[in-house]
């Protein structure tokens, strides 16, 4: 066996490629007997995910330095197939402030197959380095953090899909980049340590952050693998490059720092924010004319539904459905409605807001094309994405009123545009100039930003046989959008994908974390990326969980996105949600140096007693915990010395130097 060490890791491999080993001196750390370090599936068009296992396959090992160069002439899948297909794979002992393992591979393909996926690396454990499992928490990116403690078994019971895949040979909990994780990188607390596995490549490519575990019934082995996308033609040689995997001394925190300083040394720069954006408390979000066509309010209604909101804190209006086509419907053409006052009107309720100290977004969606448009006919047909048997890929929208007929069946249907296209880029760009000429203070586009990533294989598309780089489409229209945006505006976009945020103010949020659930852990991403201005999601109107949603947006400094019945009305008709929301606003107001002007740190959480949850932030040298009591019965402790009392879901800060 050729072995690499690098800090507490150690990775060996023997001399014919077959066989692998992770392990860690003095710890439990162990490699699943038979385990594969890479997988690759292949693809003829009729047998679509043939598997190659890295156990399976004869290849050639040279050591040079601290480099294991792994090359595998040809490769045999499953069924027995050879395939004319050479994989070379390189396992580097990094020495830099965090030790660990890079890998890179590279595809050259020289049969009619196509190879589709490579999981690389995978790291195949029988046990981690704690005695036991059932403590180990999986720390991933769904959204902005979540966890999962006892992986082993959590993921067994509740990612089994019965029918679909092959869980009898390993069950998936998978995260698509960019979409359901906000950021390409995830780990395993165990022992004390983390082990980290990241992706490091600059660009924005898709794949999918996998943690596996073994079938029913079985002994138990975790599986954790980046799985990329290169789709290699007969002809080509493509590289997948740059994950990497380290173990360290501490929690998920260790990783936050990995990931960050990477980011900050390649591709991150915090975008400059006009004082307004920081300053946002948070908004109405309204639609004025809904998916069904009703008329909700007007242009000149603006004023009015702003000062409700100002009332109890919000400063700012997000305006959907302004168009004449209907909010959800007619995209991507979009033009002030006469039935809602015309262009003017619209001008004038926009100034008028301004004028009483507010400020306004407007809405454009940024991926959607409606198939009932002439501009899908004529254009979009062209534009749009195609999935891997060569059609289109289709959204349904079911939004109704009161009947059951659009409720049960639908009536919307939309193409999703590809982002590396030319037509494409433009169209967005036009529409940031539309909003601004109404003297908005925010172009907003919504679901471009972090949506679930869609592979498009249409070749003619400037991303050309590389399914897997439609996205960095995105990086560019967002590039552009941020050099035309006019001094003091701001560009918006809907869900956090971590490589767009050099290029925007603010970000609707929407994801696991920002819209809080049971488990989430959103610091793992606010720790990364503390610039971040983004809001909570979901707080539509006082239901019973709405204290919740609040105590989560306080504590982790989110902005309020406030849709009274999902954008049907403002805040001022719901009193006792306007009461809390003051309540909290007015709260955060107190420390506004902290909340709007400070910076959030999560580098060690005080003792709180079950259910009190904490987030830090720093002004100067002072710091600030918000405090949340997240259970149902009054609670009090003591924080930095001071002592604290708080009700069944109520919020307070502590203050310290």
């Amino acid at each position: 066996m050729l072995a690499l060490t690098s800090g507490l890791l150690v990775f060996s491999v023997s001399e014919d490629g077959r066989t692998v080993g992770w392990s860690s001196p003095g710890t439990a750390l162990r490699q699943s007997e038979g385990a594969d370090f890479w997988r690759a599936y292949l693809d003829d068009g009729y047998e679509r995910e043939m598997t190659v296992r890295s156990s399976k396959q004869t290849g050639v090992v040279r050591a040079e330095g601290q480099t294991l160069r792994i090359e595998y002439p040809c490769l045999v899948a499953e069924n027995g197939r050879r395939f004319d297909i050479t994989l070379t794979v390189t396992v580097s002992a990094c020495v830099s402030t965090y030790p660990g393992f890079r890998f890179d591979g590279t595809v050259t393909n020289r049969c009619a197959v196509r190879l589709n996926e490579l999981q690389l690396p995978l790291v195949d454990l029988s046990s981690a380095c704690g005695a036991e499992r059932e403590k180990d928490v999986l720390c991933h990116c769904n959204g902005l953090g979540s966890t999962v403690e006892n992986p082993w078994e959590r993921i067994k019971r509740t990612c089994h899909t019965e029918y679909i895949s092959s869980d009898h040979h390993q069950i998936w909990n998978a995260m698509r980049y960019p979409g359901d994780a906000a950021m390409c990188w995830f780990g395993l607390q165990t022992g004390g340590r983390f082990l980290y596995v990241g992706r490091h490549d600059p660009t924005l490519k898709v794949c999918a952050l996998a943690a596996g575990v073994s079938p029913r019934r079985e002994a138990p082995r975790l599986l954790l693998t980046i799985s990329h996308l290169p789709c290699v033609r007969e002809g080509e040689t493509v590289p997948v490059s740059d994950c990497f995997v380290a173990l360290c001394e501490g929690d998920w925190r260790k990783g936050s720092d990995i990931y960050g300083n990477h980011a900050r040394r390649t591709w991150y720069t915090p975008p400059v924010l006009p004082d307004w954006v920081k300053g946002i408390t948070g908004w109405q979000r309204i639609i004025l004319r809904h998916q069904f066509g009703e008329v909700q309010f007007t242009y000149e209604d603006l004023p009015r539904v702003y000062e409700e909101g100002r009332a109890c804190g919000l400063n700012m209006l997000m305006v959907f459905g302004w168009w004449k086509g209907r909010f959800d419907n007619g995209y991507p053409v979009y033009e002030p409605d006469p039935a809602l006052g015309g262009a003017e009107k619209l001008r004038q309720a926009i100034a008028d807001v301004q004028k009483a100290g507010g400020r306004v977004a407007l809405y454009t969606n940024g991926q959607l094309i409606d198939v009932q448009t002439d501009y899908y006919r004529e254009i979009g047909k062209d534009v749009c994405r195609i999935d891997i048997d060569g059609n289109e890929y289709r959204d349904h929208y079911r939004f109704g009123n009161d009947g059951l007929l659009l409720r049960s069946f639908g009536y919307k249907s939309f193409v999703t545009a590809c982002p590396a296209t030319d037509e494409w880029q433009e169209r967005v760009a036009a529409y940031e100039r539309l909003k601004f000429s109404f003297g908005c203070d925010s172009a907003f586009f919504d679901q471009i930003g972090g949506a679930a990533p869609l592979p498009c294989f249409n070749p003619a598309h400037r991303h050309g046989f590389r399914p897997d780089e439609a996205e960095k489409g995105r990086v560019e229209i967002f590039r552009r959008l941020l050099e035309d945006c006019p001094a003091g505006k701001a560009i918006g976009t809907e869900m956090v994908n971590d490589r767009l945020l050099p290029y925007v103010h603010y970000i609707h949020g929407i994801q696991t974390g920002a819209s809080f659930v049971p488990g989430c852990l959103p610091e793992m991403f606010l720790r990364t990326f503390p610039e971040v201005v983004q809001t909570d999601r979901f707080v539509h109107d006082d239901k019973e969980d709405t204290d919740r949603r609040l105590g989560n947006a306080f504590i982790h400094g989110f902005r309020l996105d406030v849709s009274p019945y999902r954008g049907r009305a403002h805040i001022g008709e719901l009193p006792t949600l306007r009461e809390k929301i003051r309540k909290l606003l007015a709260c955060k107001e107190t420390y506004r140096r902290f909340f709007y002007e400070g910076r959030y740190v999560c580098e060690q959480t005080p003792p709180l007693p079950p259910g009190v949850k904490c987030g830090e932030f720093v002004s100067g040298d002072e710091h600030l915990y918000a405090l949340w009591n997240d259970s149902d019965r009054e609670q009090s402790f003591t924080v930095v010395g001071q002592e604290v009392r708080l009700s069944a879901q109520e919020v307070t800060c502590v203050c310290f130097r």
